[in-house]
């Protein structure tokens, strides 16, 4: 990785919000409680809620993050071991280093490697951010074969396409499949071309499309979907105004049969069509039309705020495409451990699934703070990773968590991980004398009864952080 040595610059909590709702998504911790999921036991009662969609704006940096002149807070190890002894769970792993420094503050089993849950995201987004670049975008294209008077829809890998027309302003739909049948109804048309037979490319990723570690079941949960190069909204299925949704099994075929509507809606008549995705375009085919995604570091933030299972496994692919692999479930653990291998000791970490749900993954504290201080003195796209982290208080996973203080809420961006006997938080914060840290927290192997605790252990001692004067 790319570092720089002084003037980074560190998004801080400033934030502007604009009401909008979406539903909290953390791998199997969907909202804790809800039937059927493994998630904490007994249930935790959660209510869909308007959440406030934060911006972060970019601000001068902390002063640690360009003089090192903000005291360094040397009591942190006093302050944590404080809130630990009194914690009801034991059993953390902890790290915490400065931002700039990279001094560690305070460790504890730091390099031992536990099950993330989510926080598995962390490192699928900087590996996508670093060998993808965060101004790319994915094209979903058609093309036209005048030997077969044969359209080609190819999925592209954009898994935040809409049904209907492009909106430029969104992440979700900045790529519609009305707009793309419009716009390829228009070029058959200047061809005078008015009947086709359509086919669906979706060549793009290979090799299984569900992995053997997750459940079937929980497609209709929404926790995961069949990963193809072609979806519509990461394939949650039914009405945007349901409080919760289920997904496709079937995302590629689904998005095809929309297209194929709005192509005869457009004015052409579709003579036959095949959905199975195996065939390719025919590489002398001509270029109908495209739309294209969101940037990749909107996507990655995305995924992120929304803990989106879907989209972690889509950029996983990515990353193995960028690196010359083939897009697959299987490529892409080991292609994103490859983009980091210059940072991490890839001896500890062990990647099932590029999402975090299974529980096979293995990430110690250390490595998820090497990640984060290498993104905080960064000079390419990766410096934007940790401001595309929900905020405590204010958006996605961390919306009803740090709201009770005034320090820690707007101010921590942290990545959190939630499976029935996993919580873990990730991320960076600025502490009330200016210096920037991060951190990282863990533990694994909970009674499912006391998840909660352990949880509020976390949000403590991150609370202190962000509250820290600790000389």
């Amino acid at each position: 990785m790319k570092r720089k040595k002084t003037g980074a610059v560190v998004t801080a909590g400033i934030v502007v919000l604009a009401l909008g709702a979406y539903t909290v998504v953390d791998a199997y911790d969907l909202v804790p409680g809800m039937p059927g999921f493994l998630t904490t036991d007994p249930a935790i009662e959660v209510q869909a809620v308007p959440t406030p969609d934060a911006t972060g704006k970019e601000v001068p940096a902390p002063a640690s993050a360009v003089d090192d002149s903000a005291p360094t807070p040397t009591k942190i190890p006093e302050e944590v071991d404080a809130i630990l002894k009194d914690a009801k769970v034991k059993g953390f792993g902890i790290e915490v280093r400065d931002g700039l420094s990279d001094d560690v503050l305070y460790a504890k089993d730091e390099t031992k490697a536990r099950t993330p849950a989510s926080v598995t995201k962390v490192l699928t987004a900087a590996a996508a951010l670093e060998t993808i670049g965060g101004q790319a975008r994915l094209k979903t294209t058609t093309s036209f074969d005048a030997s077969t008077d044969t359209v080609t829809l190819t999925g592209g890998g954009d898994p935040l396409l809409s049904a209907g027309e492009s909106d430029p302003g969104s992440v979700n739909g900045h790529g519609g499949l009305k707009t793309l049948a419009e716009q390829t109804a228009e070029s058959l048309k200047s061809k005078n071309v008015a009947e086709v037979a359509l086919n669906l490319d979706t060549s793009r990723y290979s090799g299984e499309d569900f992995s053997p570690g997750w459940e079937r079941a929980d497609i209709a949960k929404g926790v995961i979907t069949p990963i193809q190069p072609l979806m519509v909204d990461s394939g949650y299925v039914g009405s945007k105004d349901r409080a919760w949704r289920g997904r496709s099994d079937k995302p590629a075929k689904d998005a095809f049969s929309t297209f194929e509507k709005e192509l005869k809606k457009a004015g052409i008549t579709v003579t036959d069509s095949s959905d199975a995705g195996d065939q390719a375009a025919d590489e002398n085919a001509e270029p109908l039309a495209e739309v294209e995604s969101a940037t990749l570091s909107e996507i990655v933030e995305f995924a992120l705020v929304h803990s989106d299972n879907v989209v972690a496994e889509v950029l996983g692919n990515e990353v193995a495409i960028a690196q010359g692999e083939p897009g697959s479930i299987e490529a892409g653990p080991e292609a994103v451990l490859a983009a980091l291998g210059d940072s991490l000791d890839l001896g500890t970490i062990h990647l099932e699934d590029t999402s975090g749900l299974s529980y096979e993954n293995r990430i110690s504290p250390h490595d998820l703070t090497t990640i984060l201080q290498a993104s905080v003195v960064a000079d390419d796209s990766l410096a934007g990773l940790i401001s595309y982290f929900p905020v405590g208080g204010l958006t996605g996973t961390l919306t009803e968590r740090l709201t009770e203080d005034e320090n820690a809420a707007g101010t921590v961006h942290a990545k959190t991980g939630t499976l029935s006997t996993v919580t873990s938080l990730a991320g960076g914060v600025l502490d009330a004398e200016g210096r920037y840290l991060v951190f990282s927290l863990q533990i694994d192997d909970v009674d499912k009864d006391r998840i909660l605790e352990a949880r509020k252990t976390v949000d403590d001692v991150v609370t202190v952080l962000a509250n820290c004067g600790c000389r």
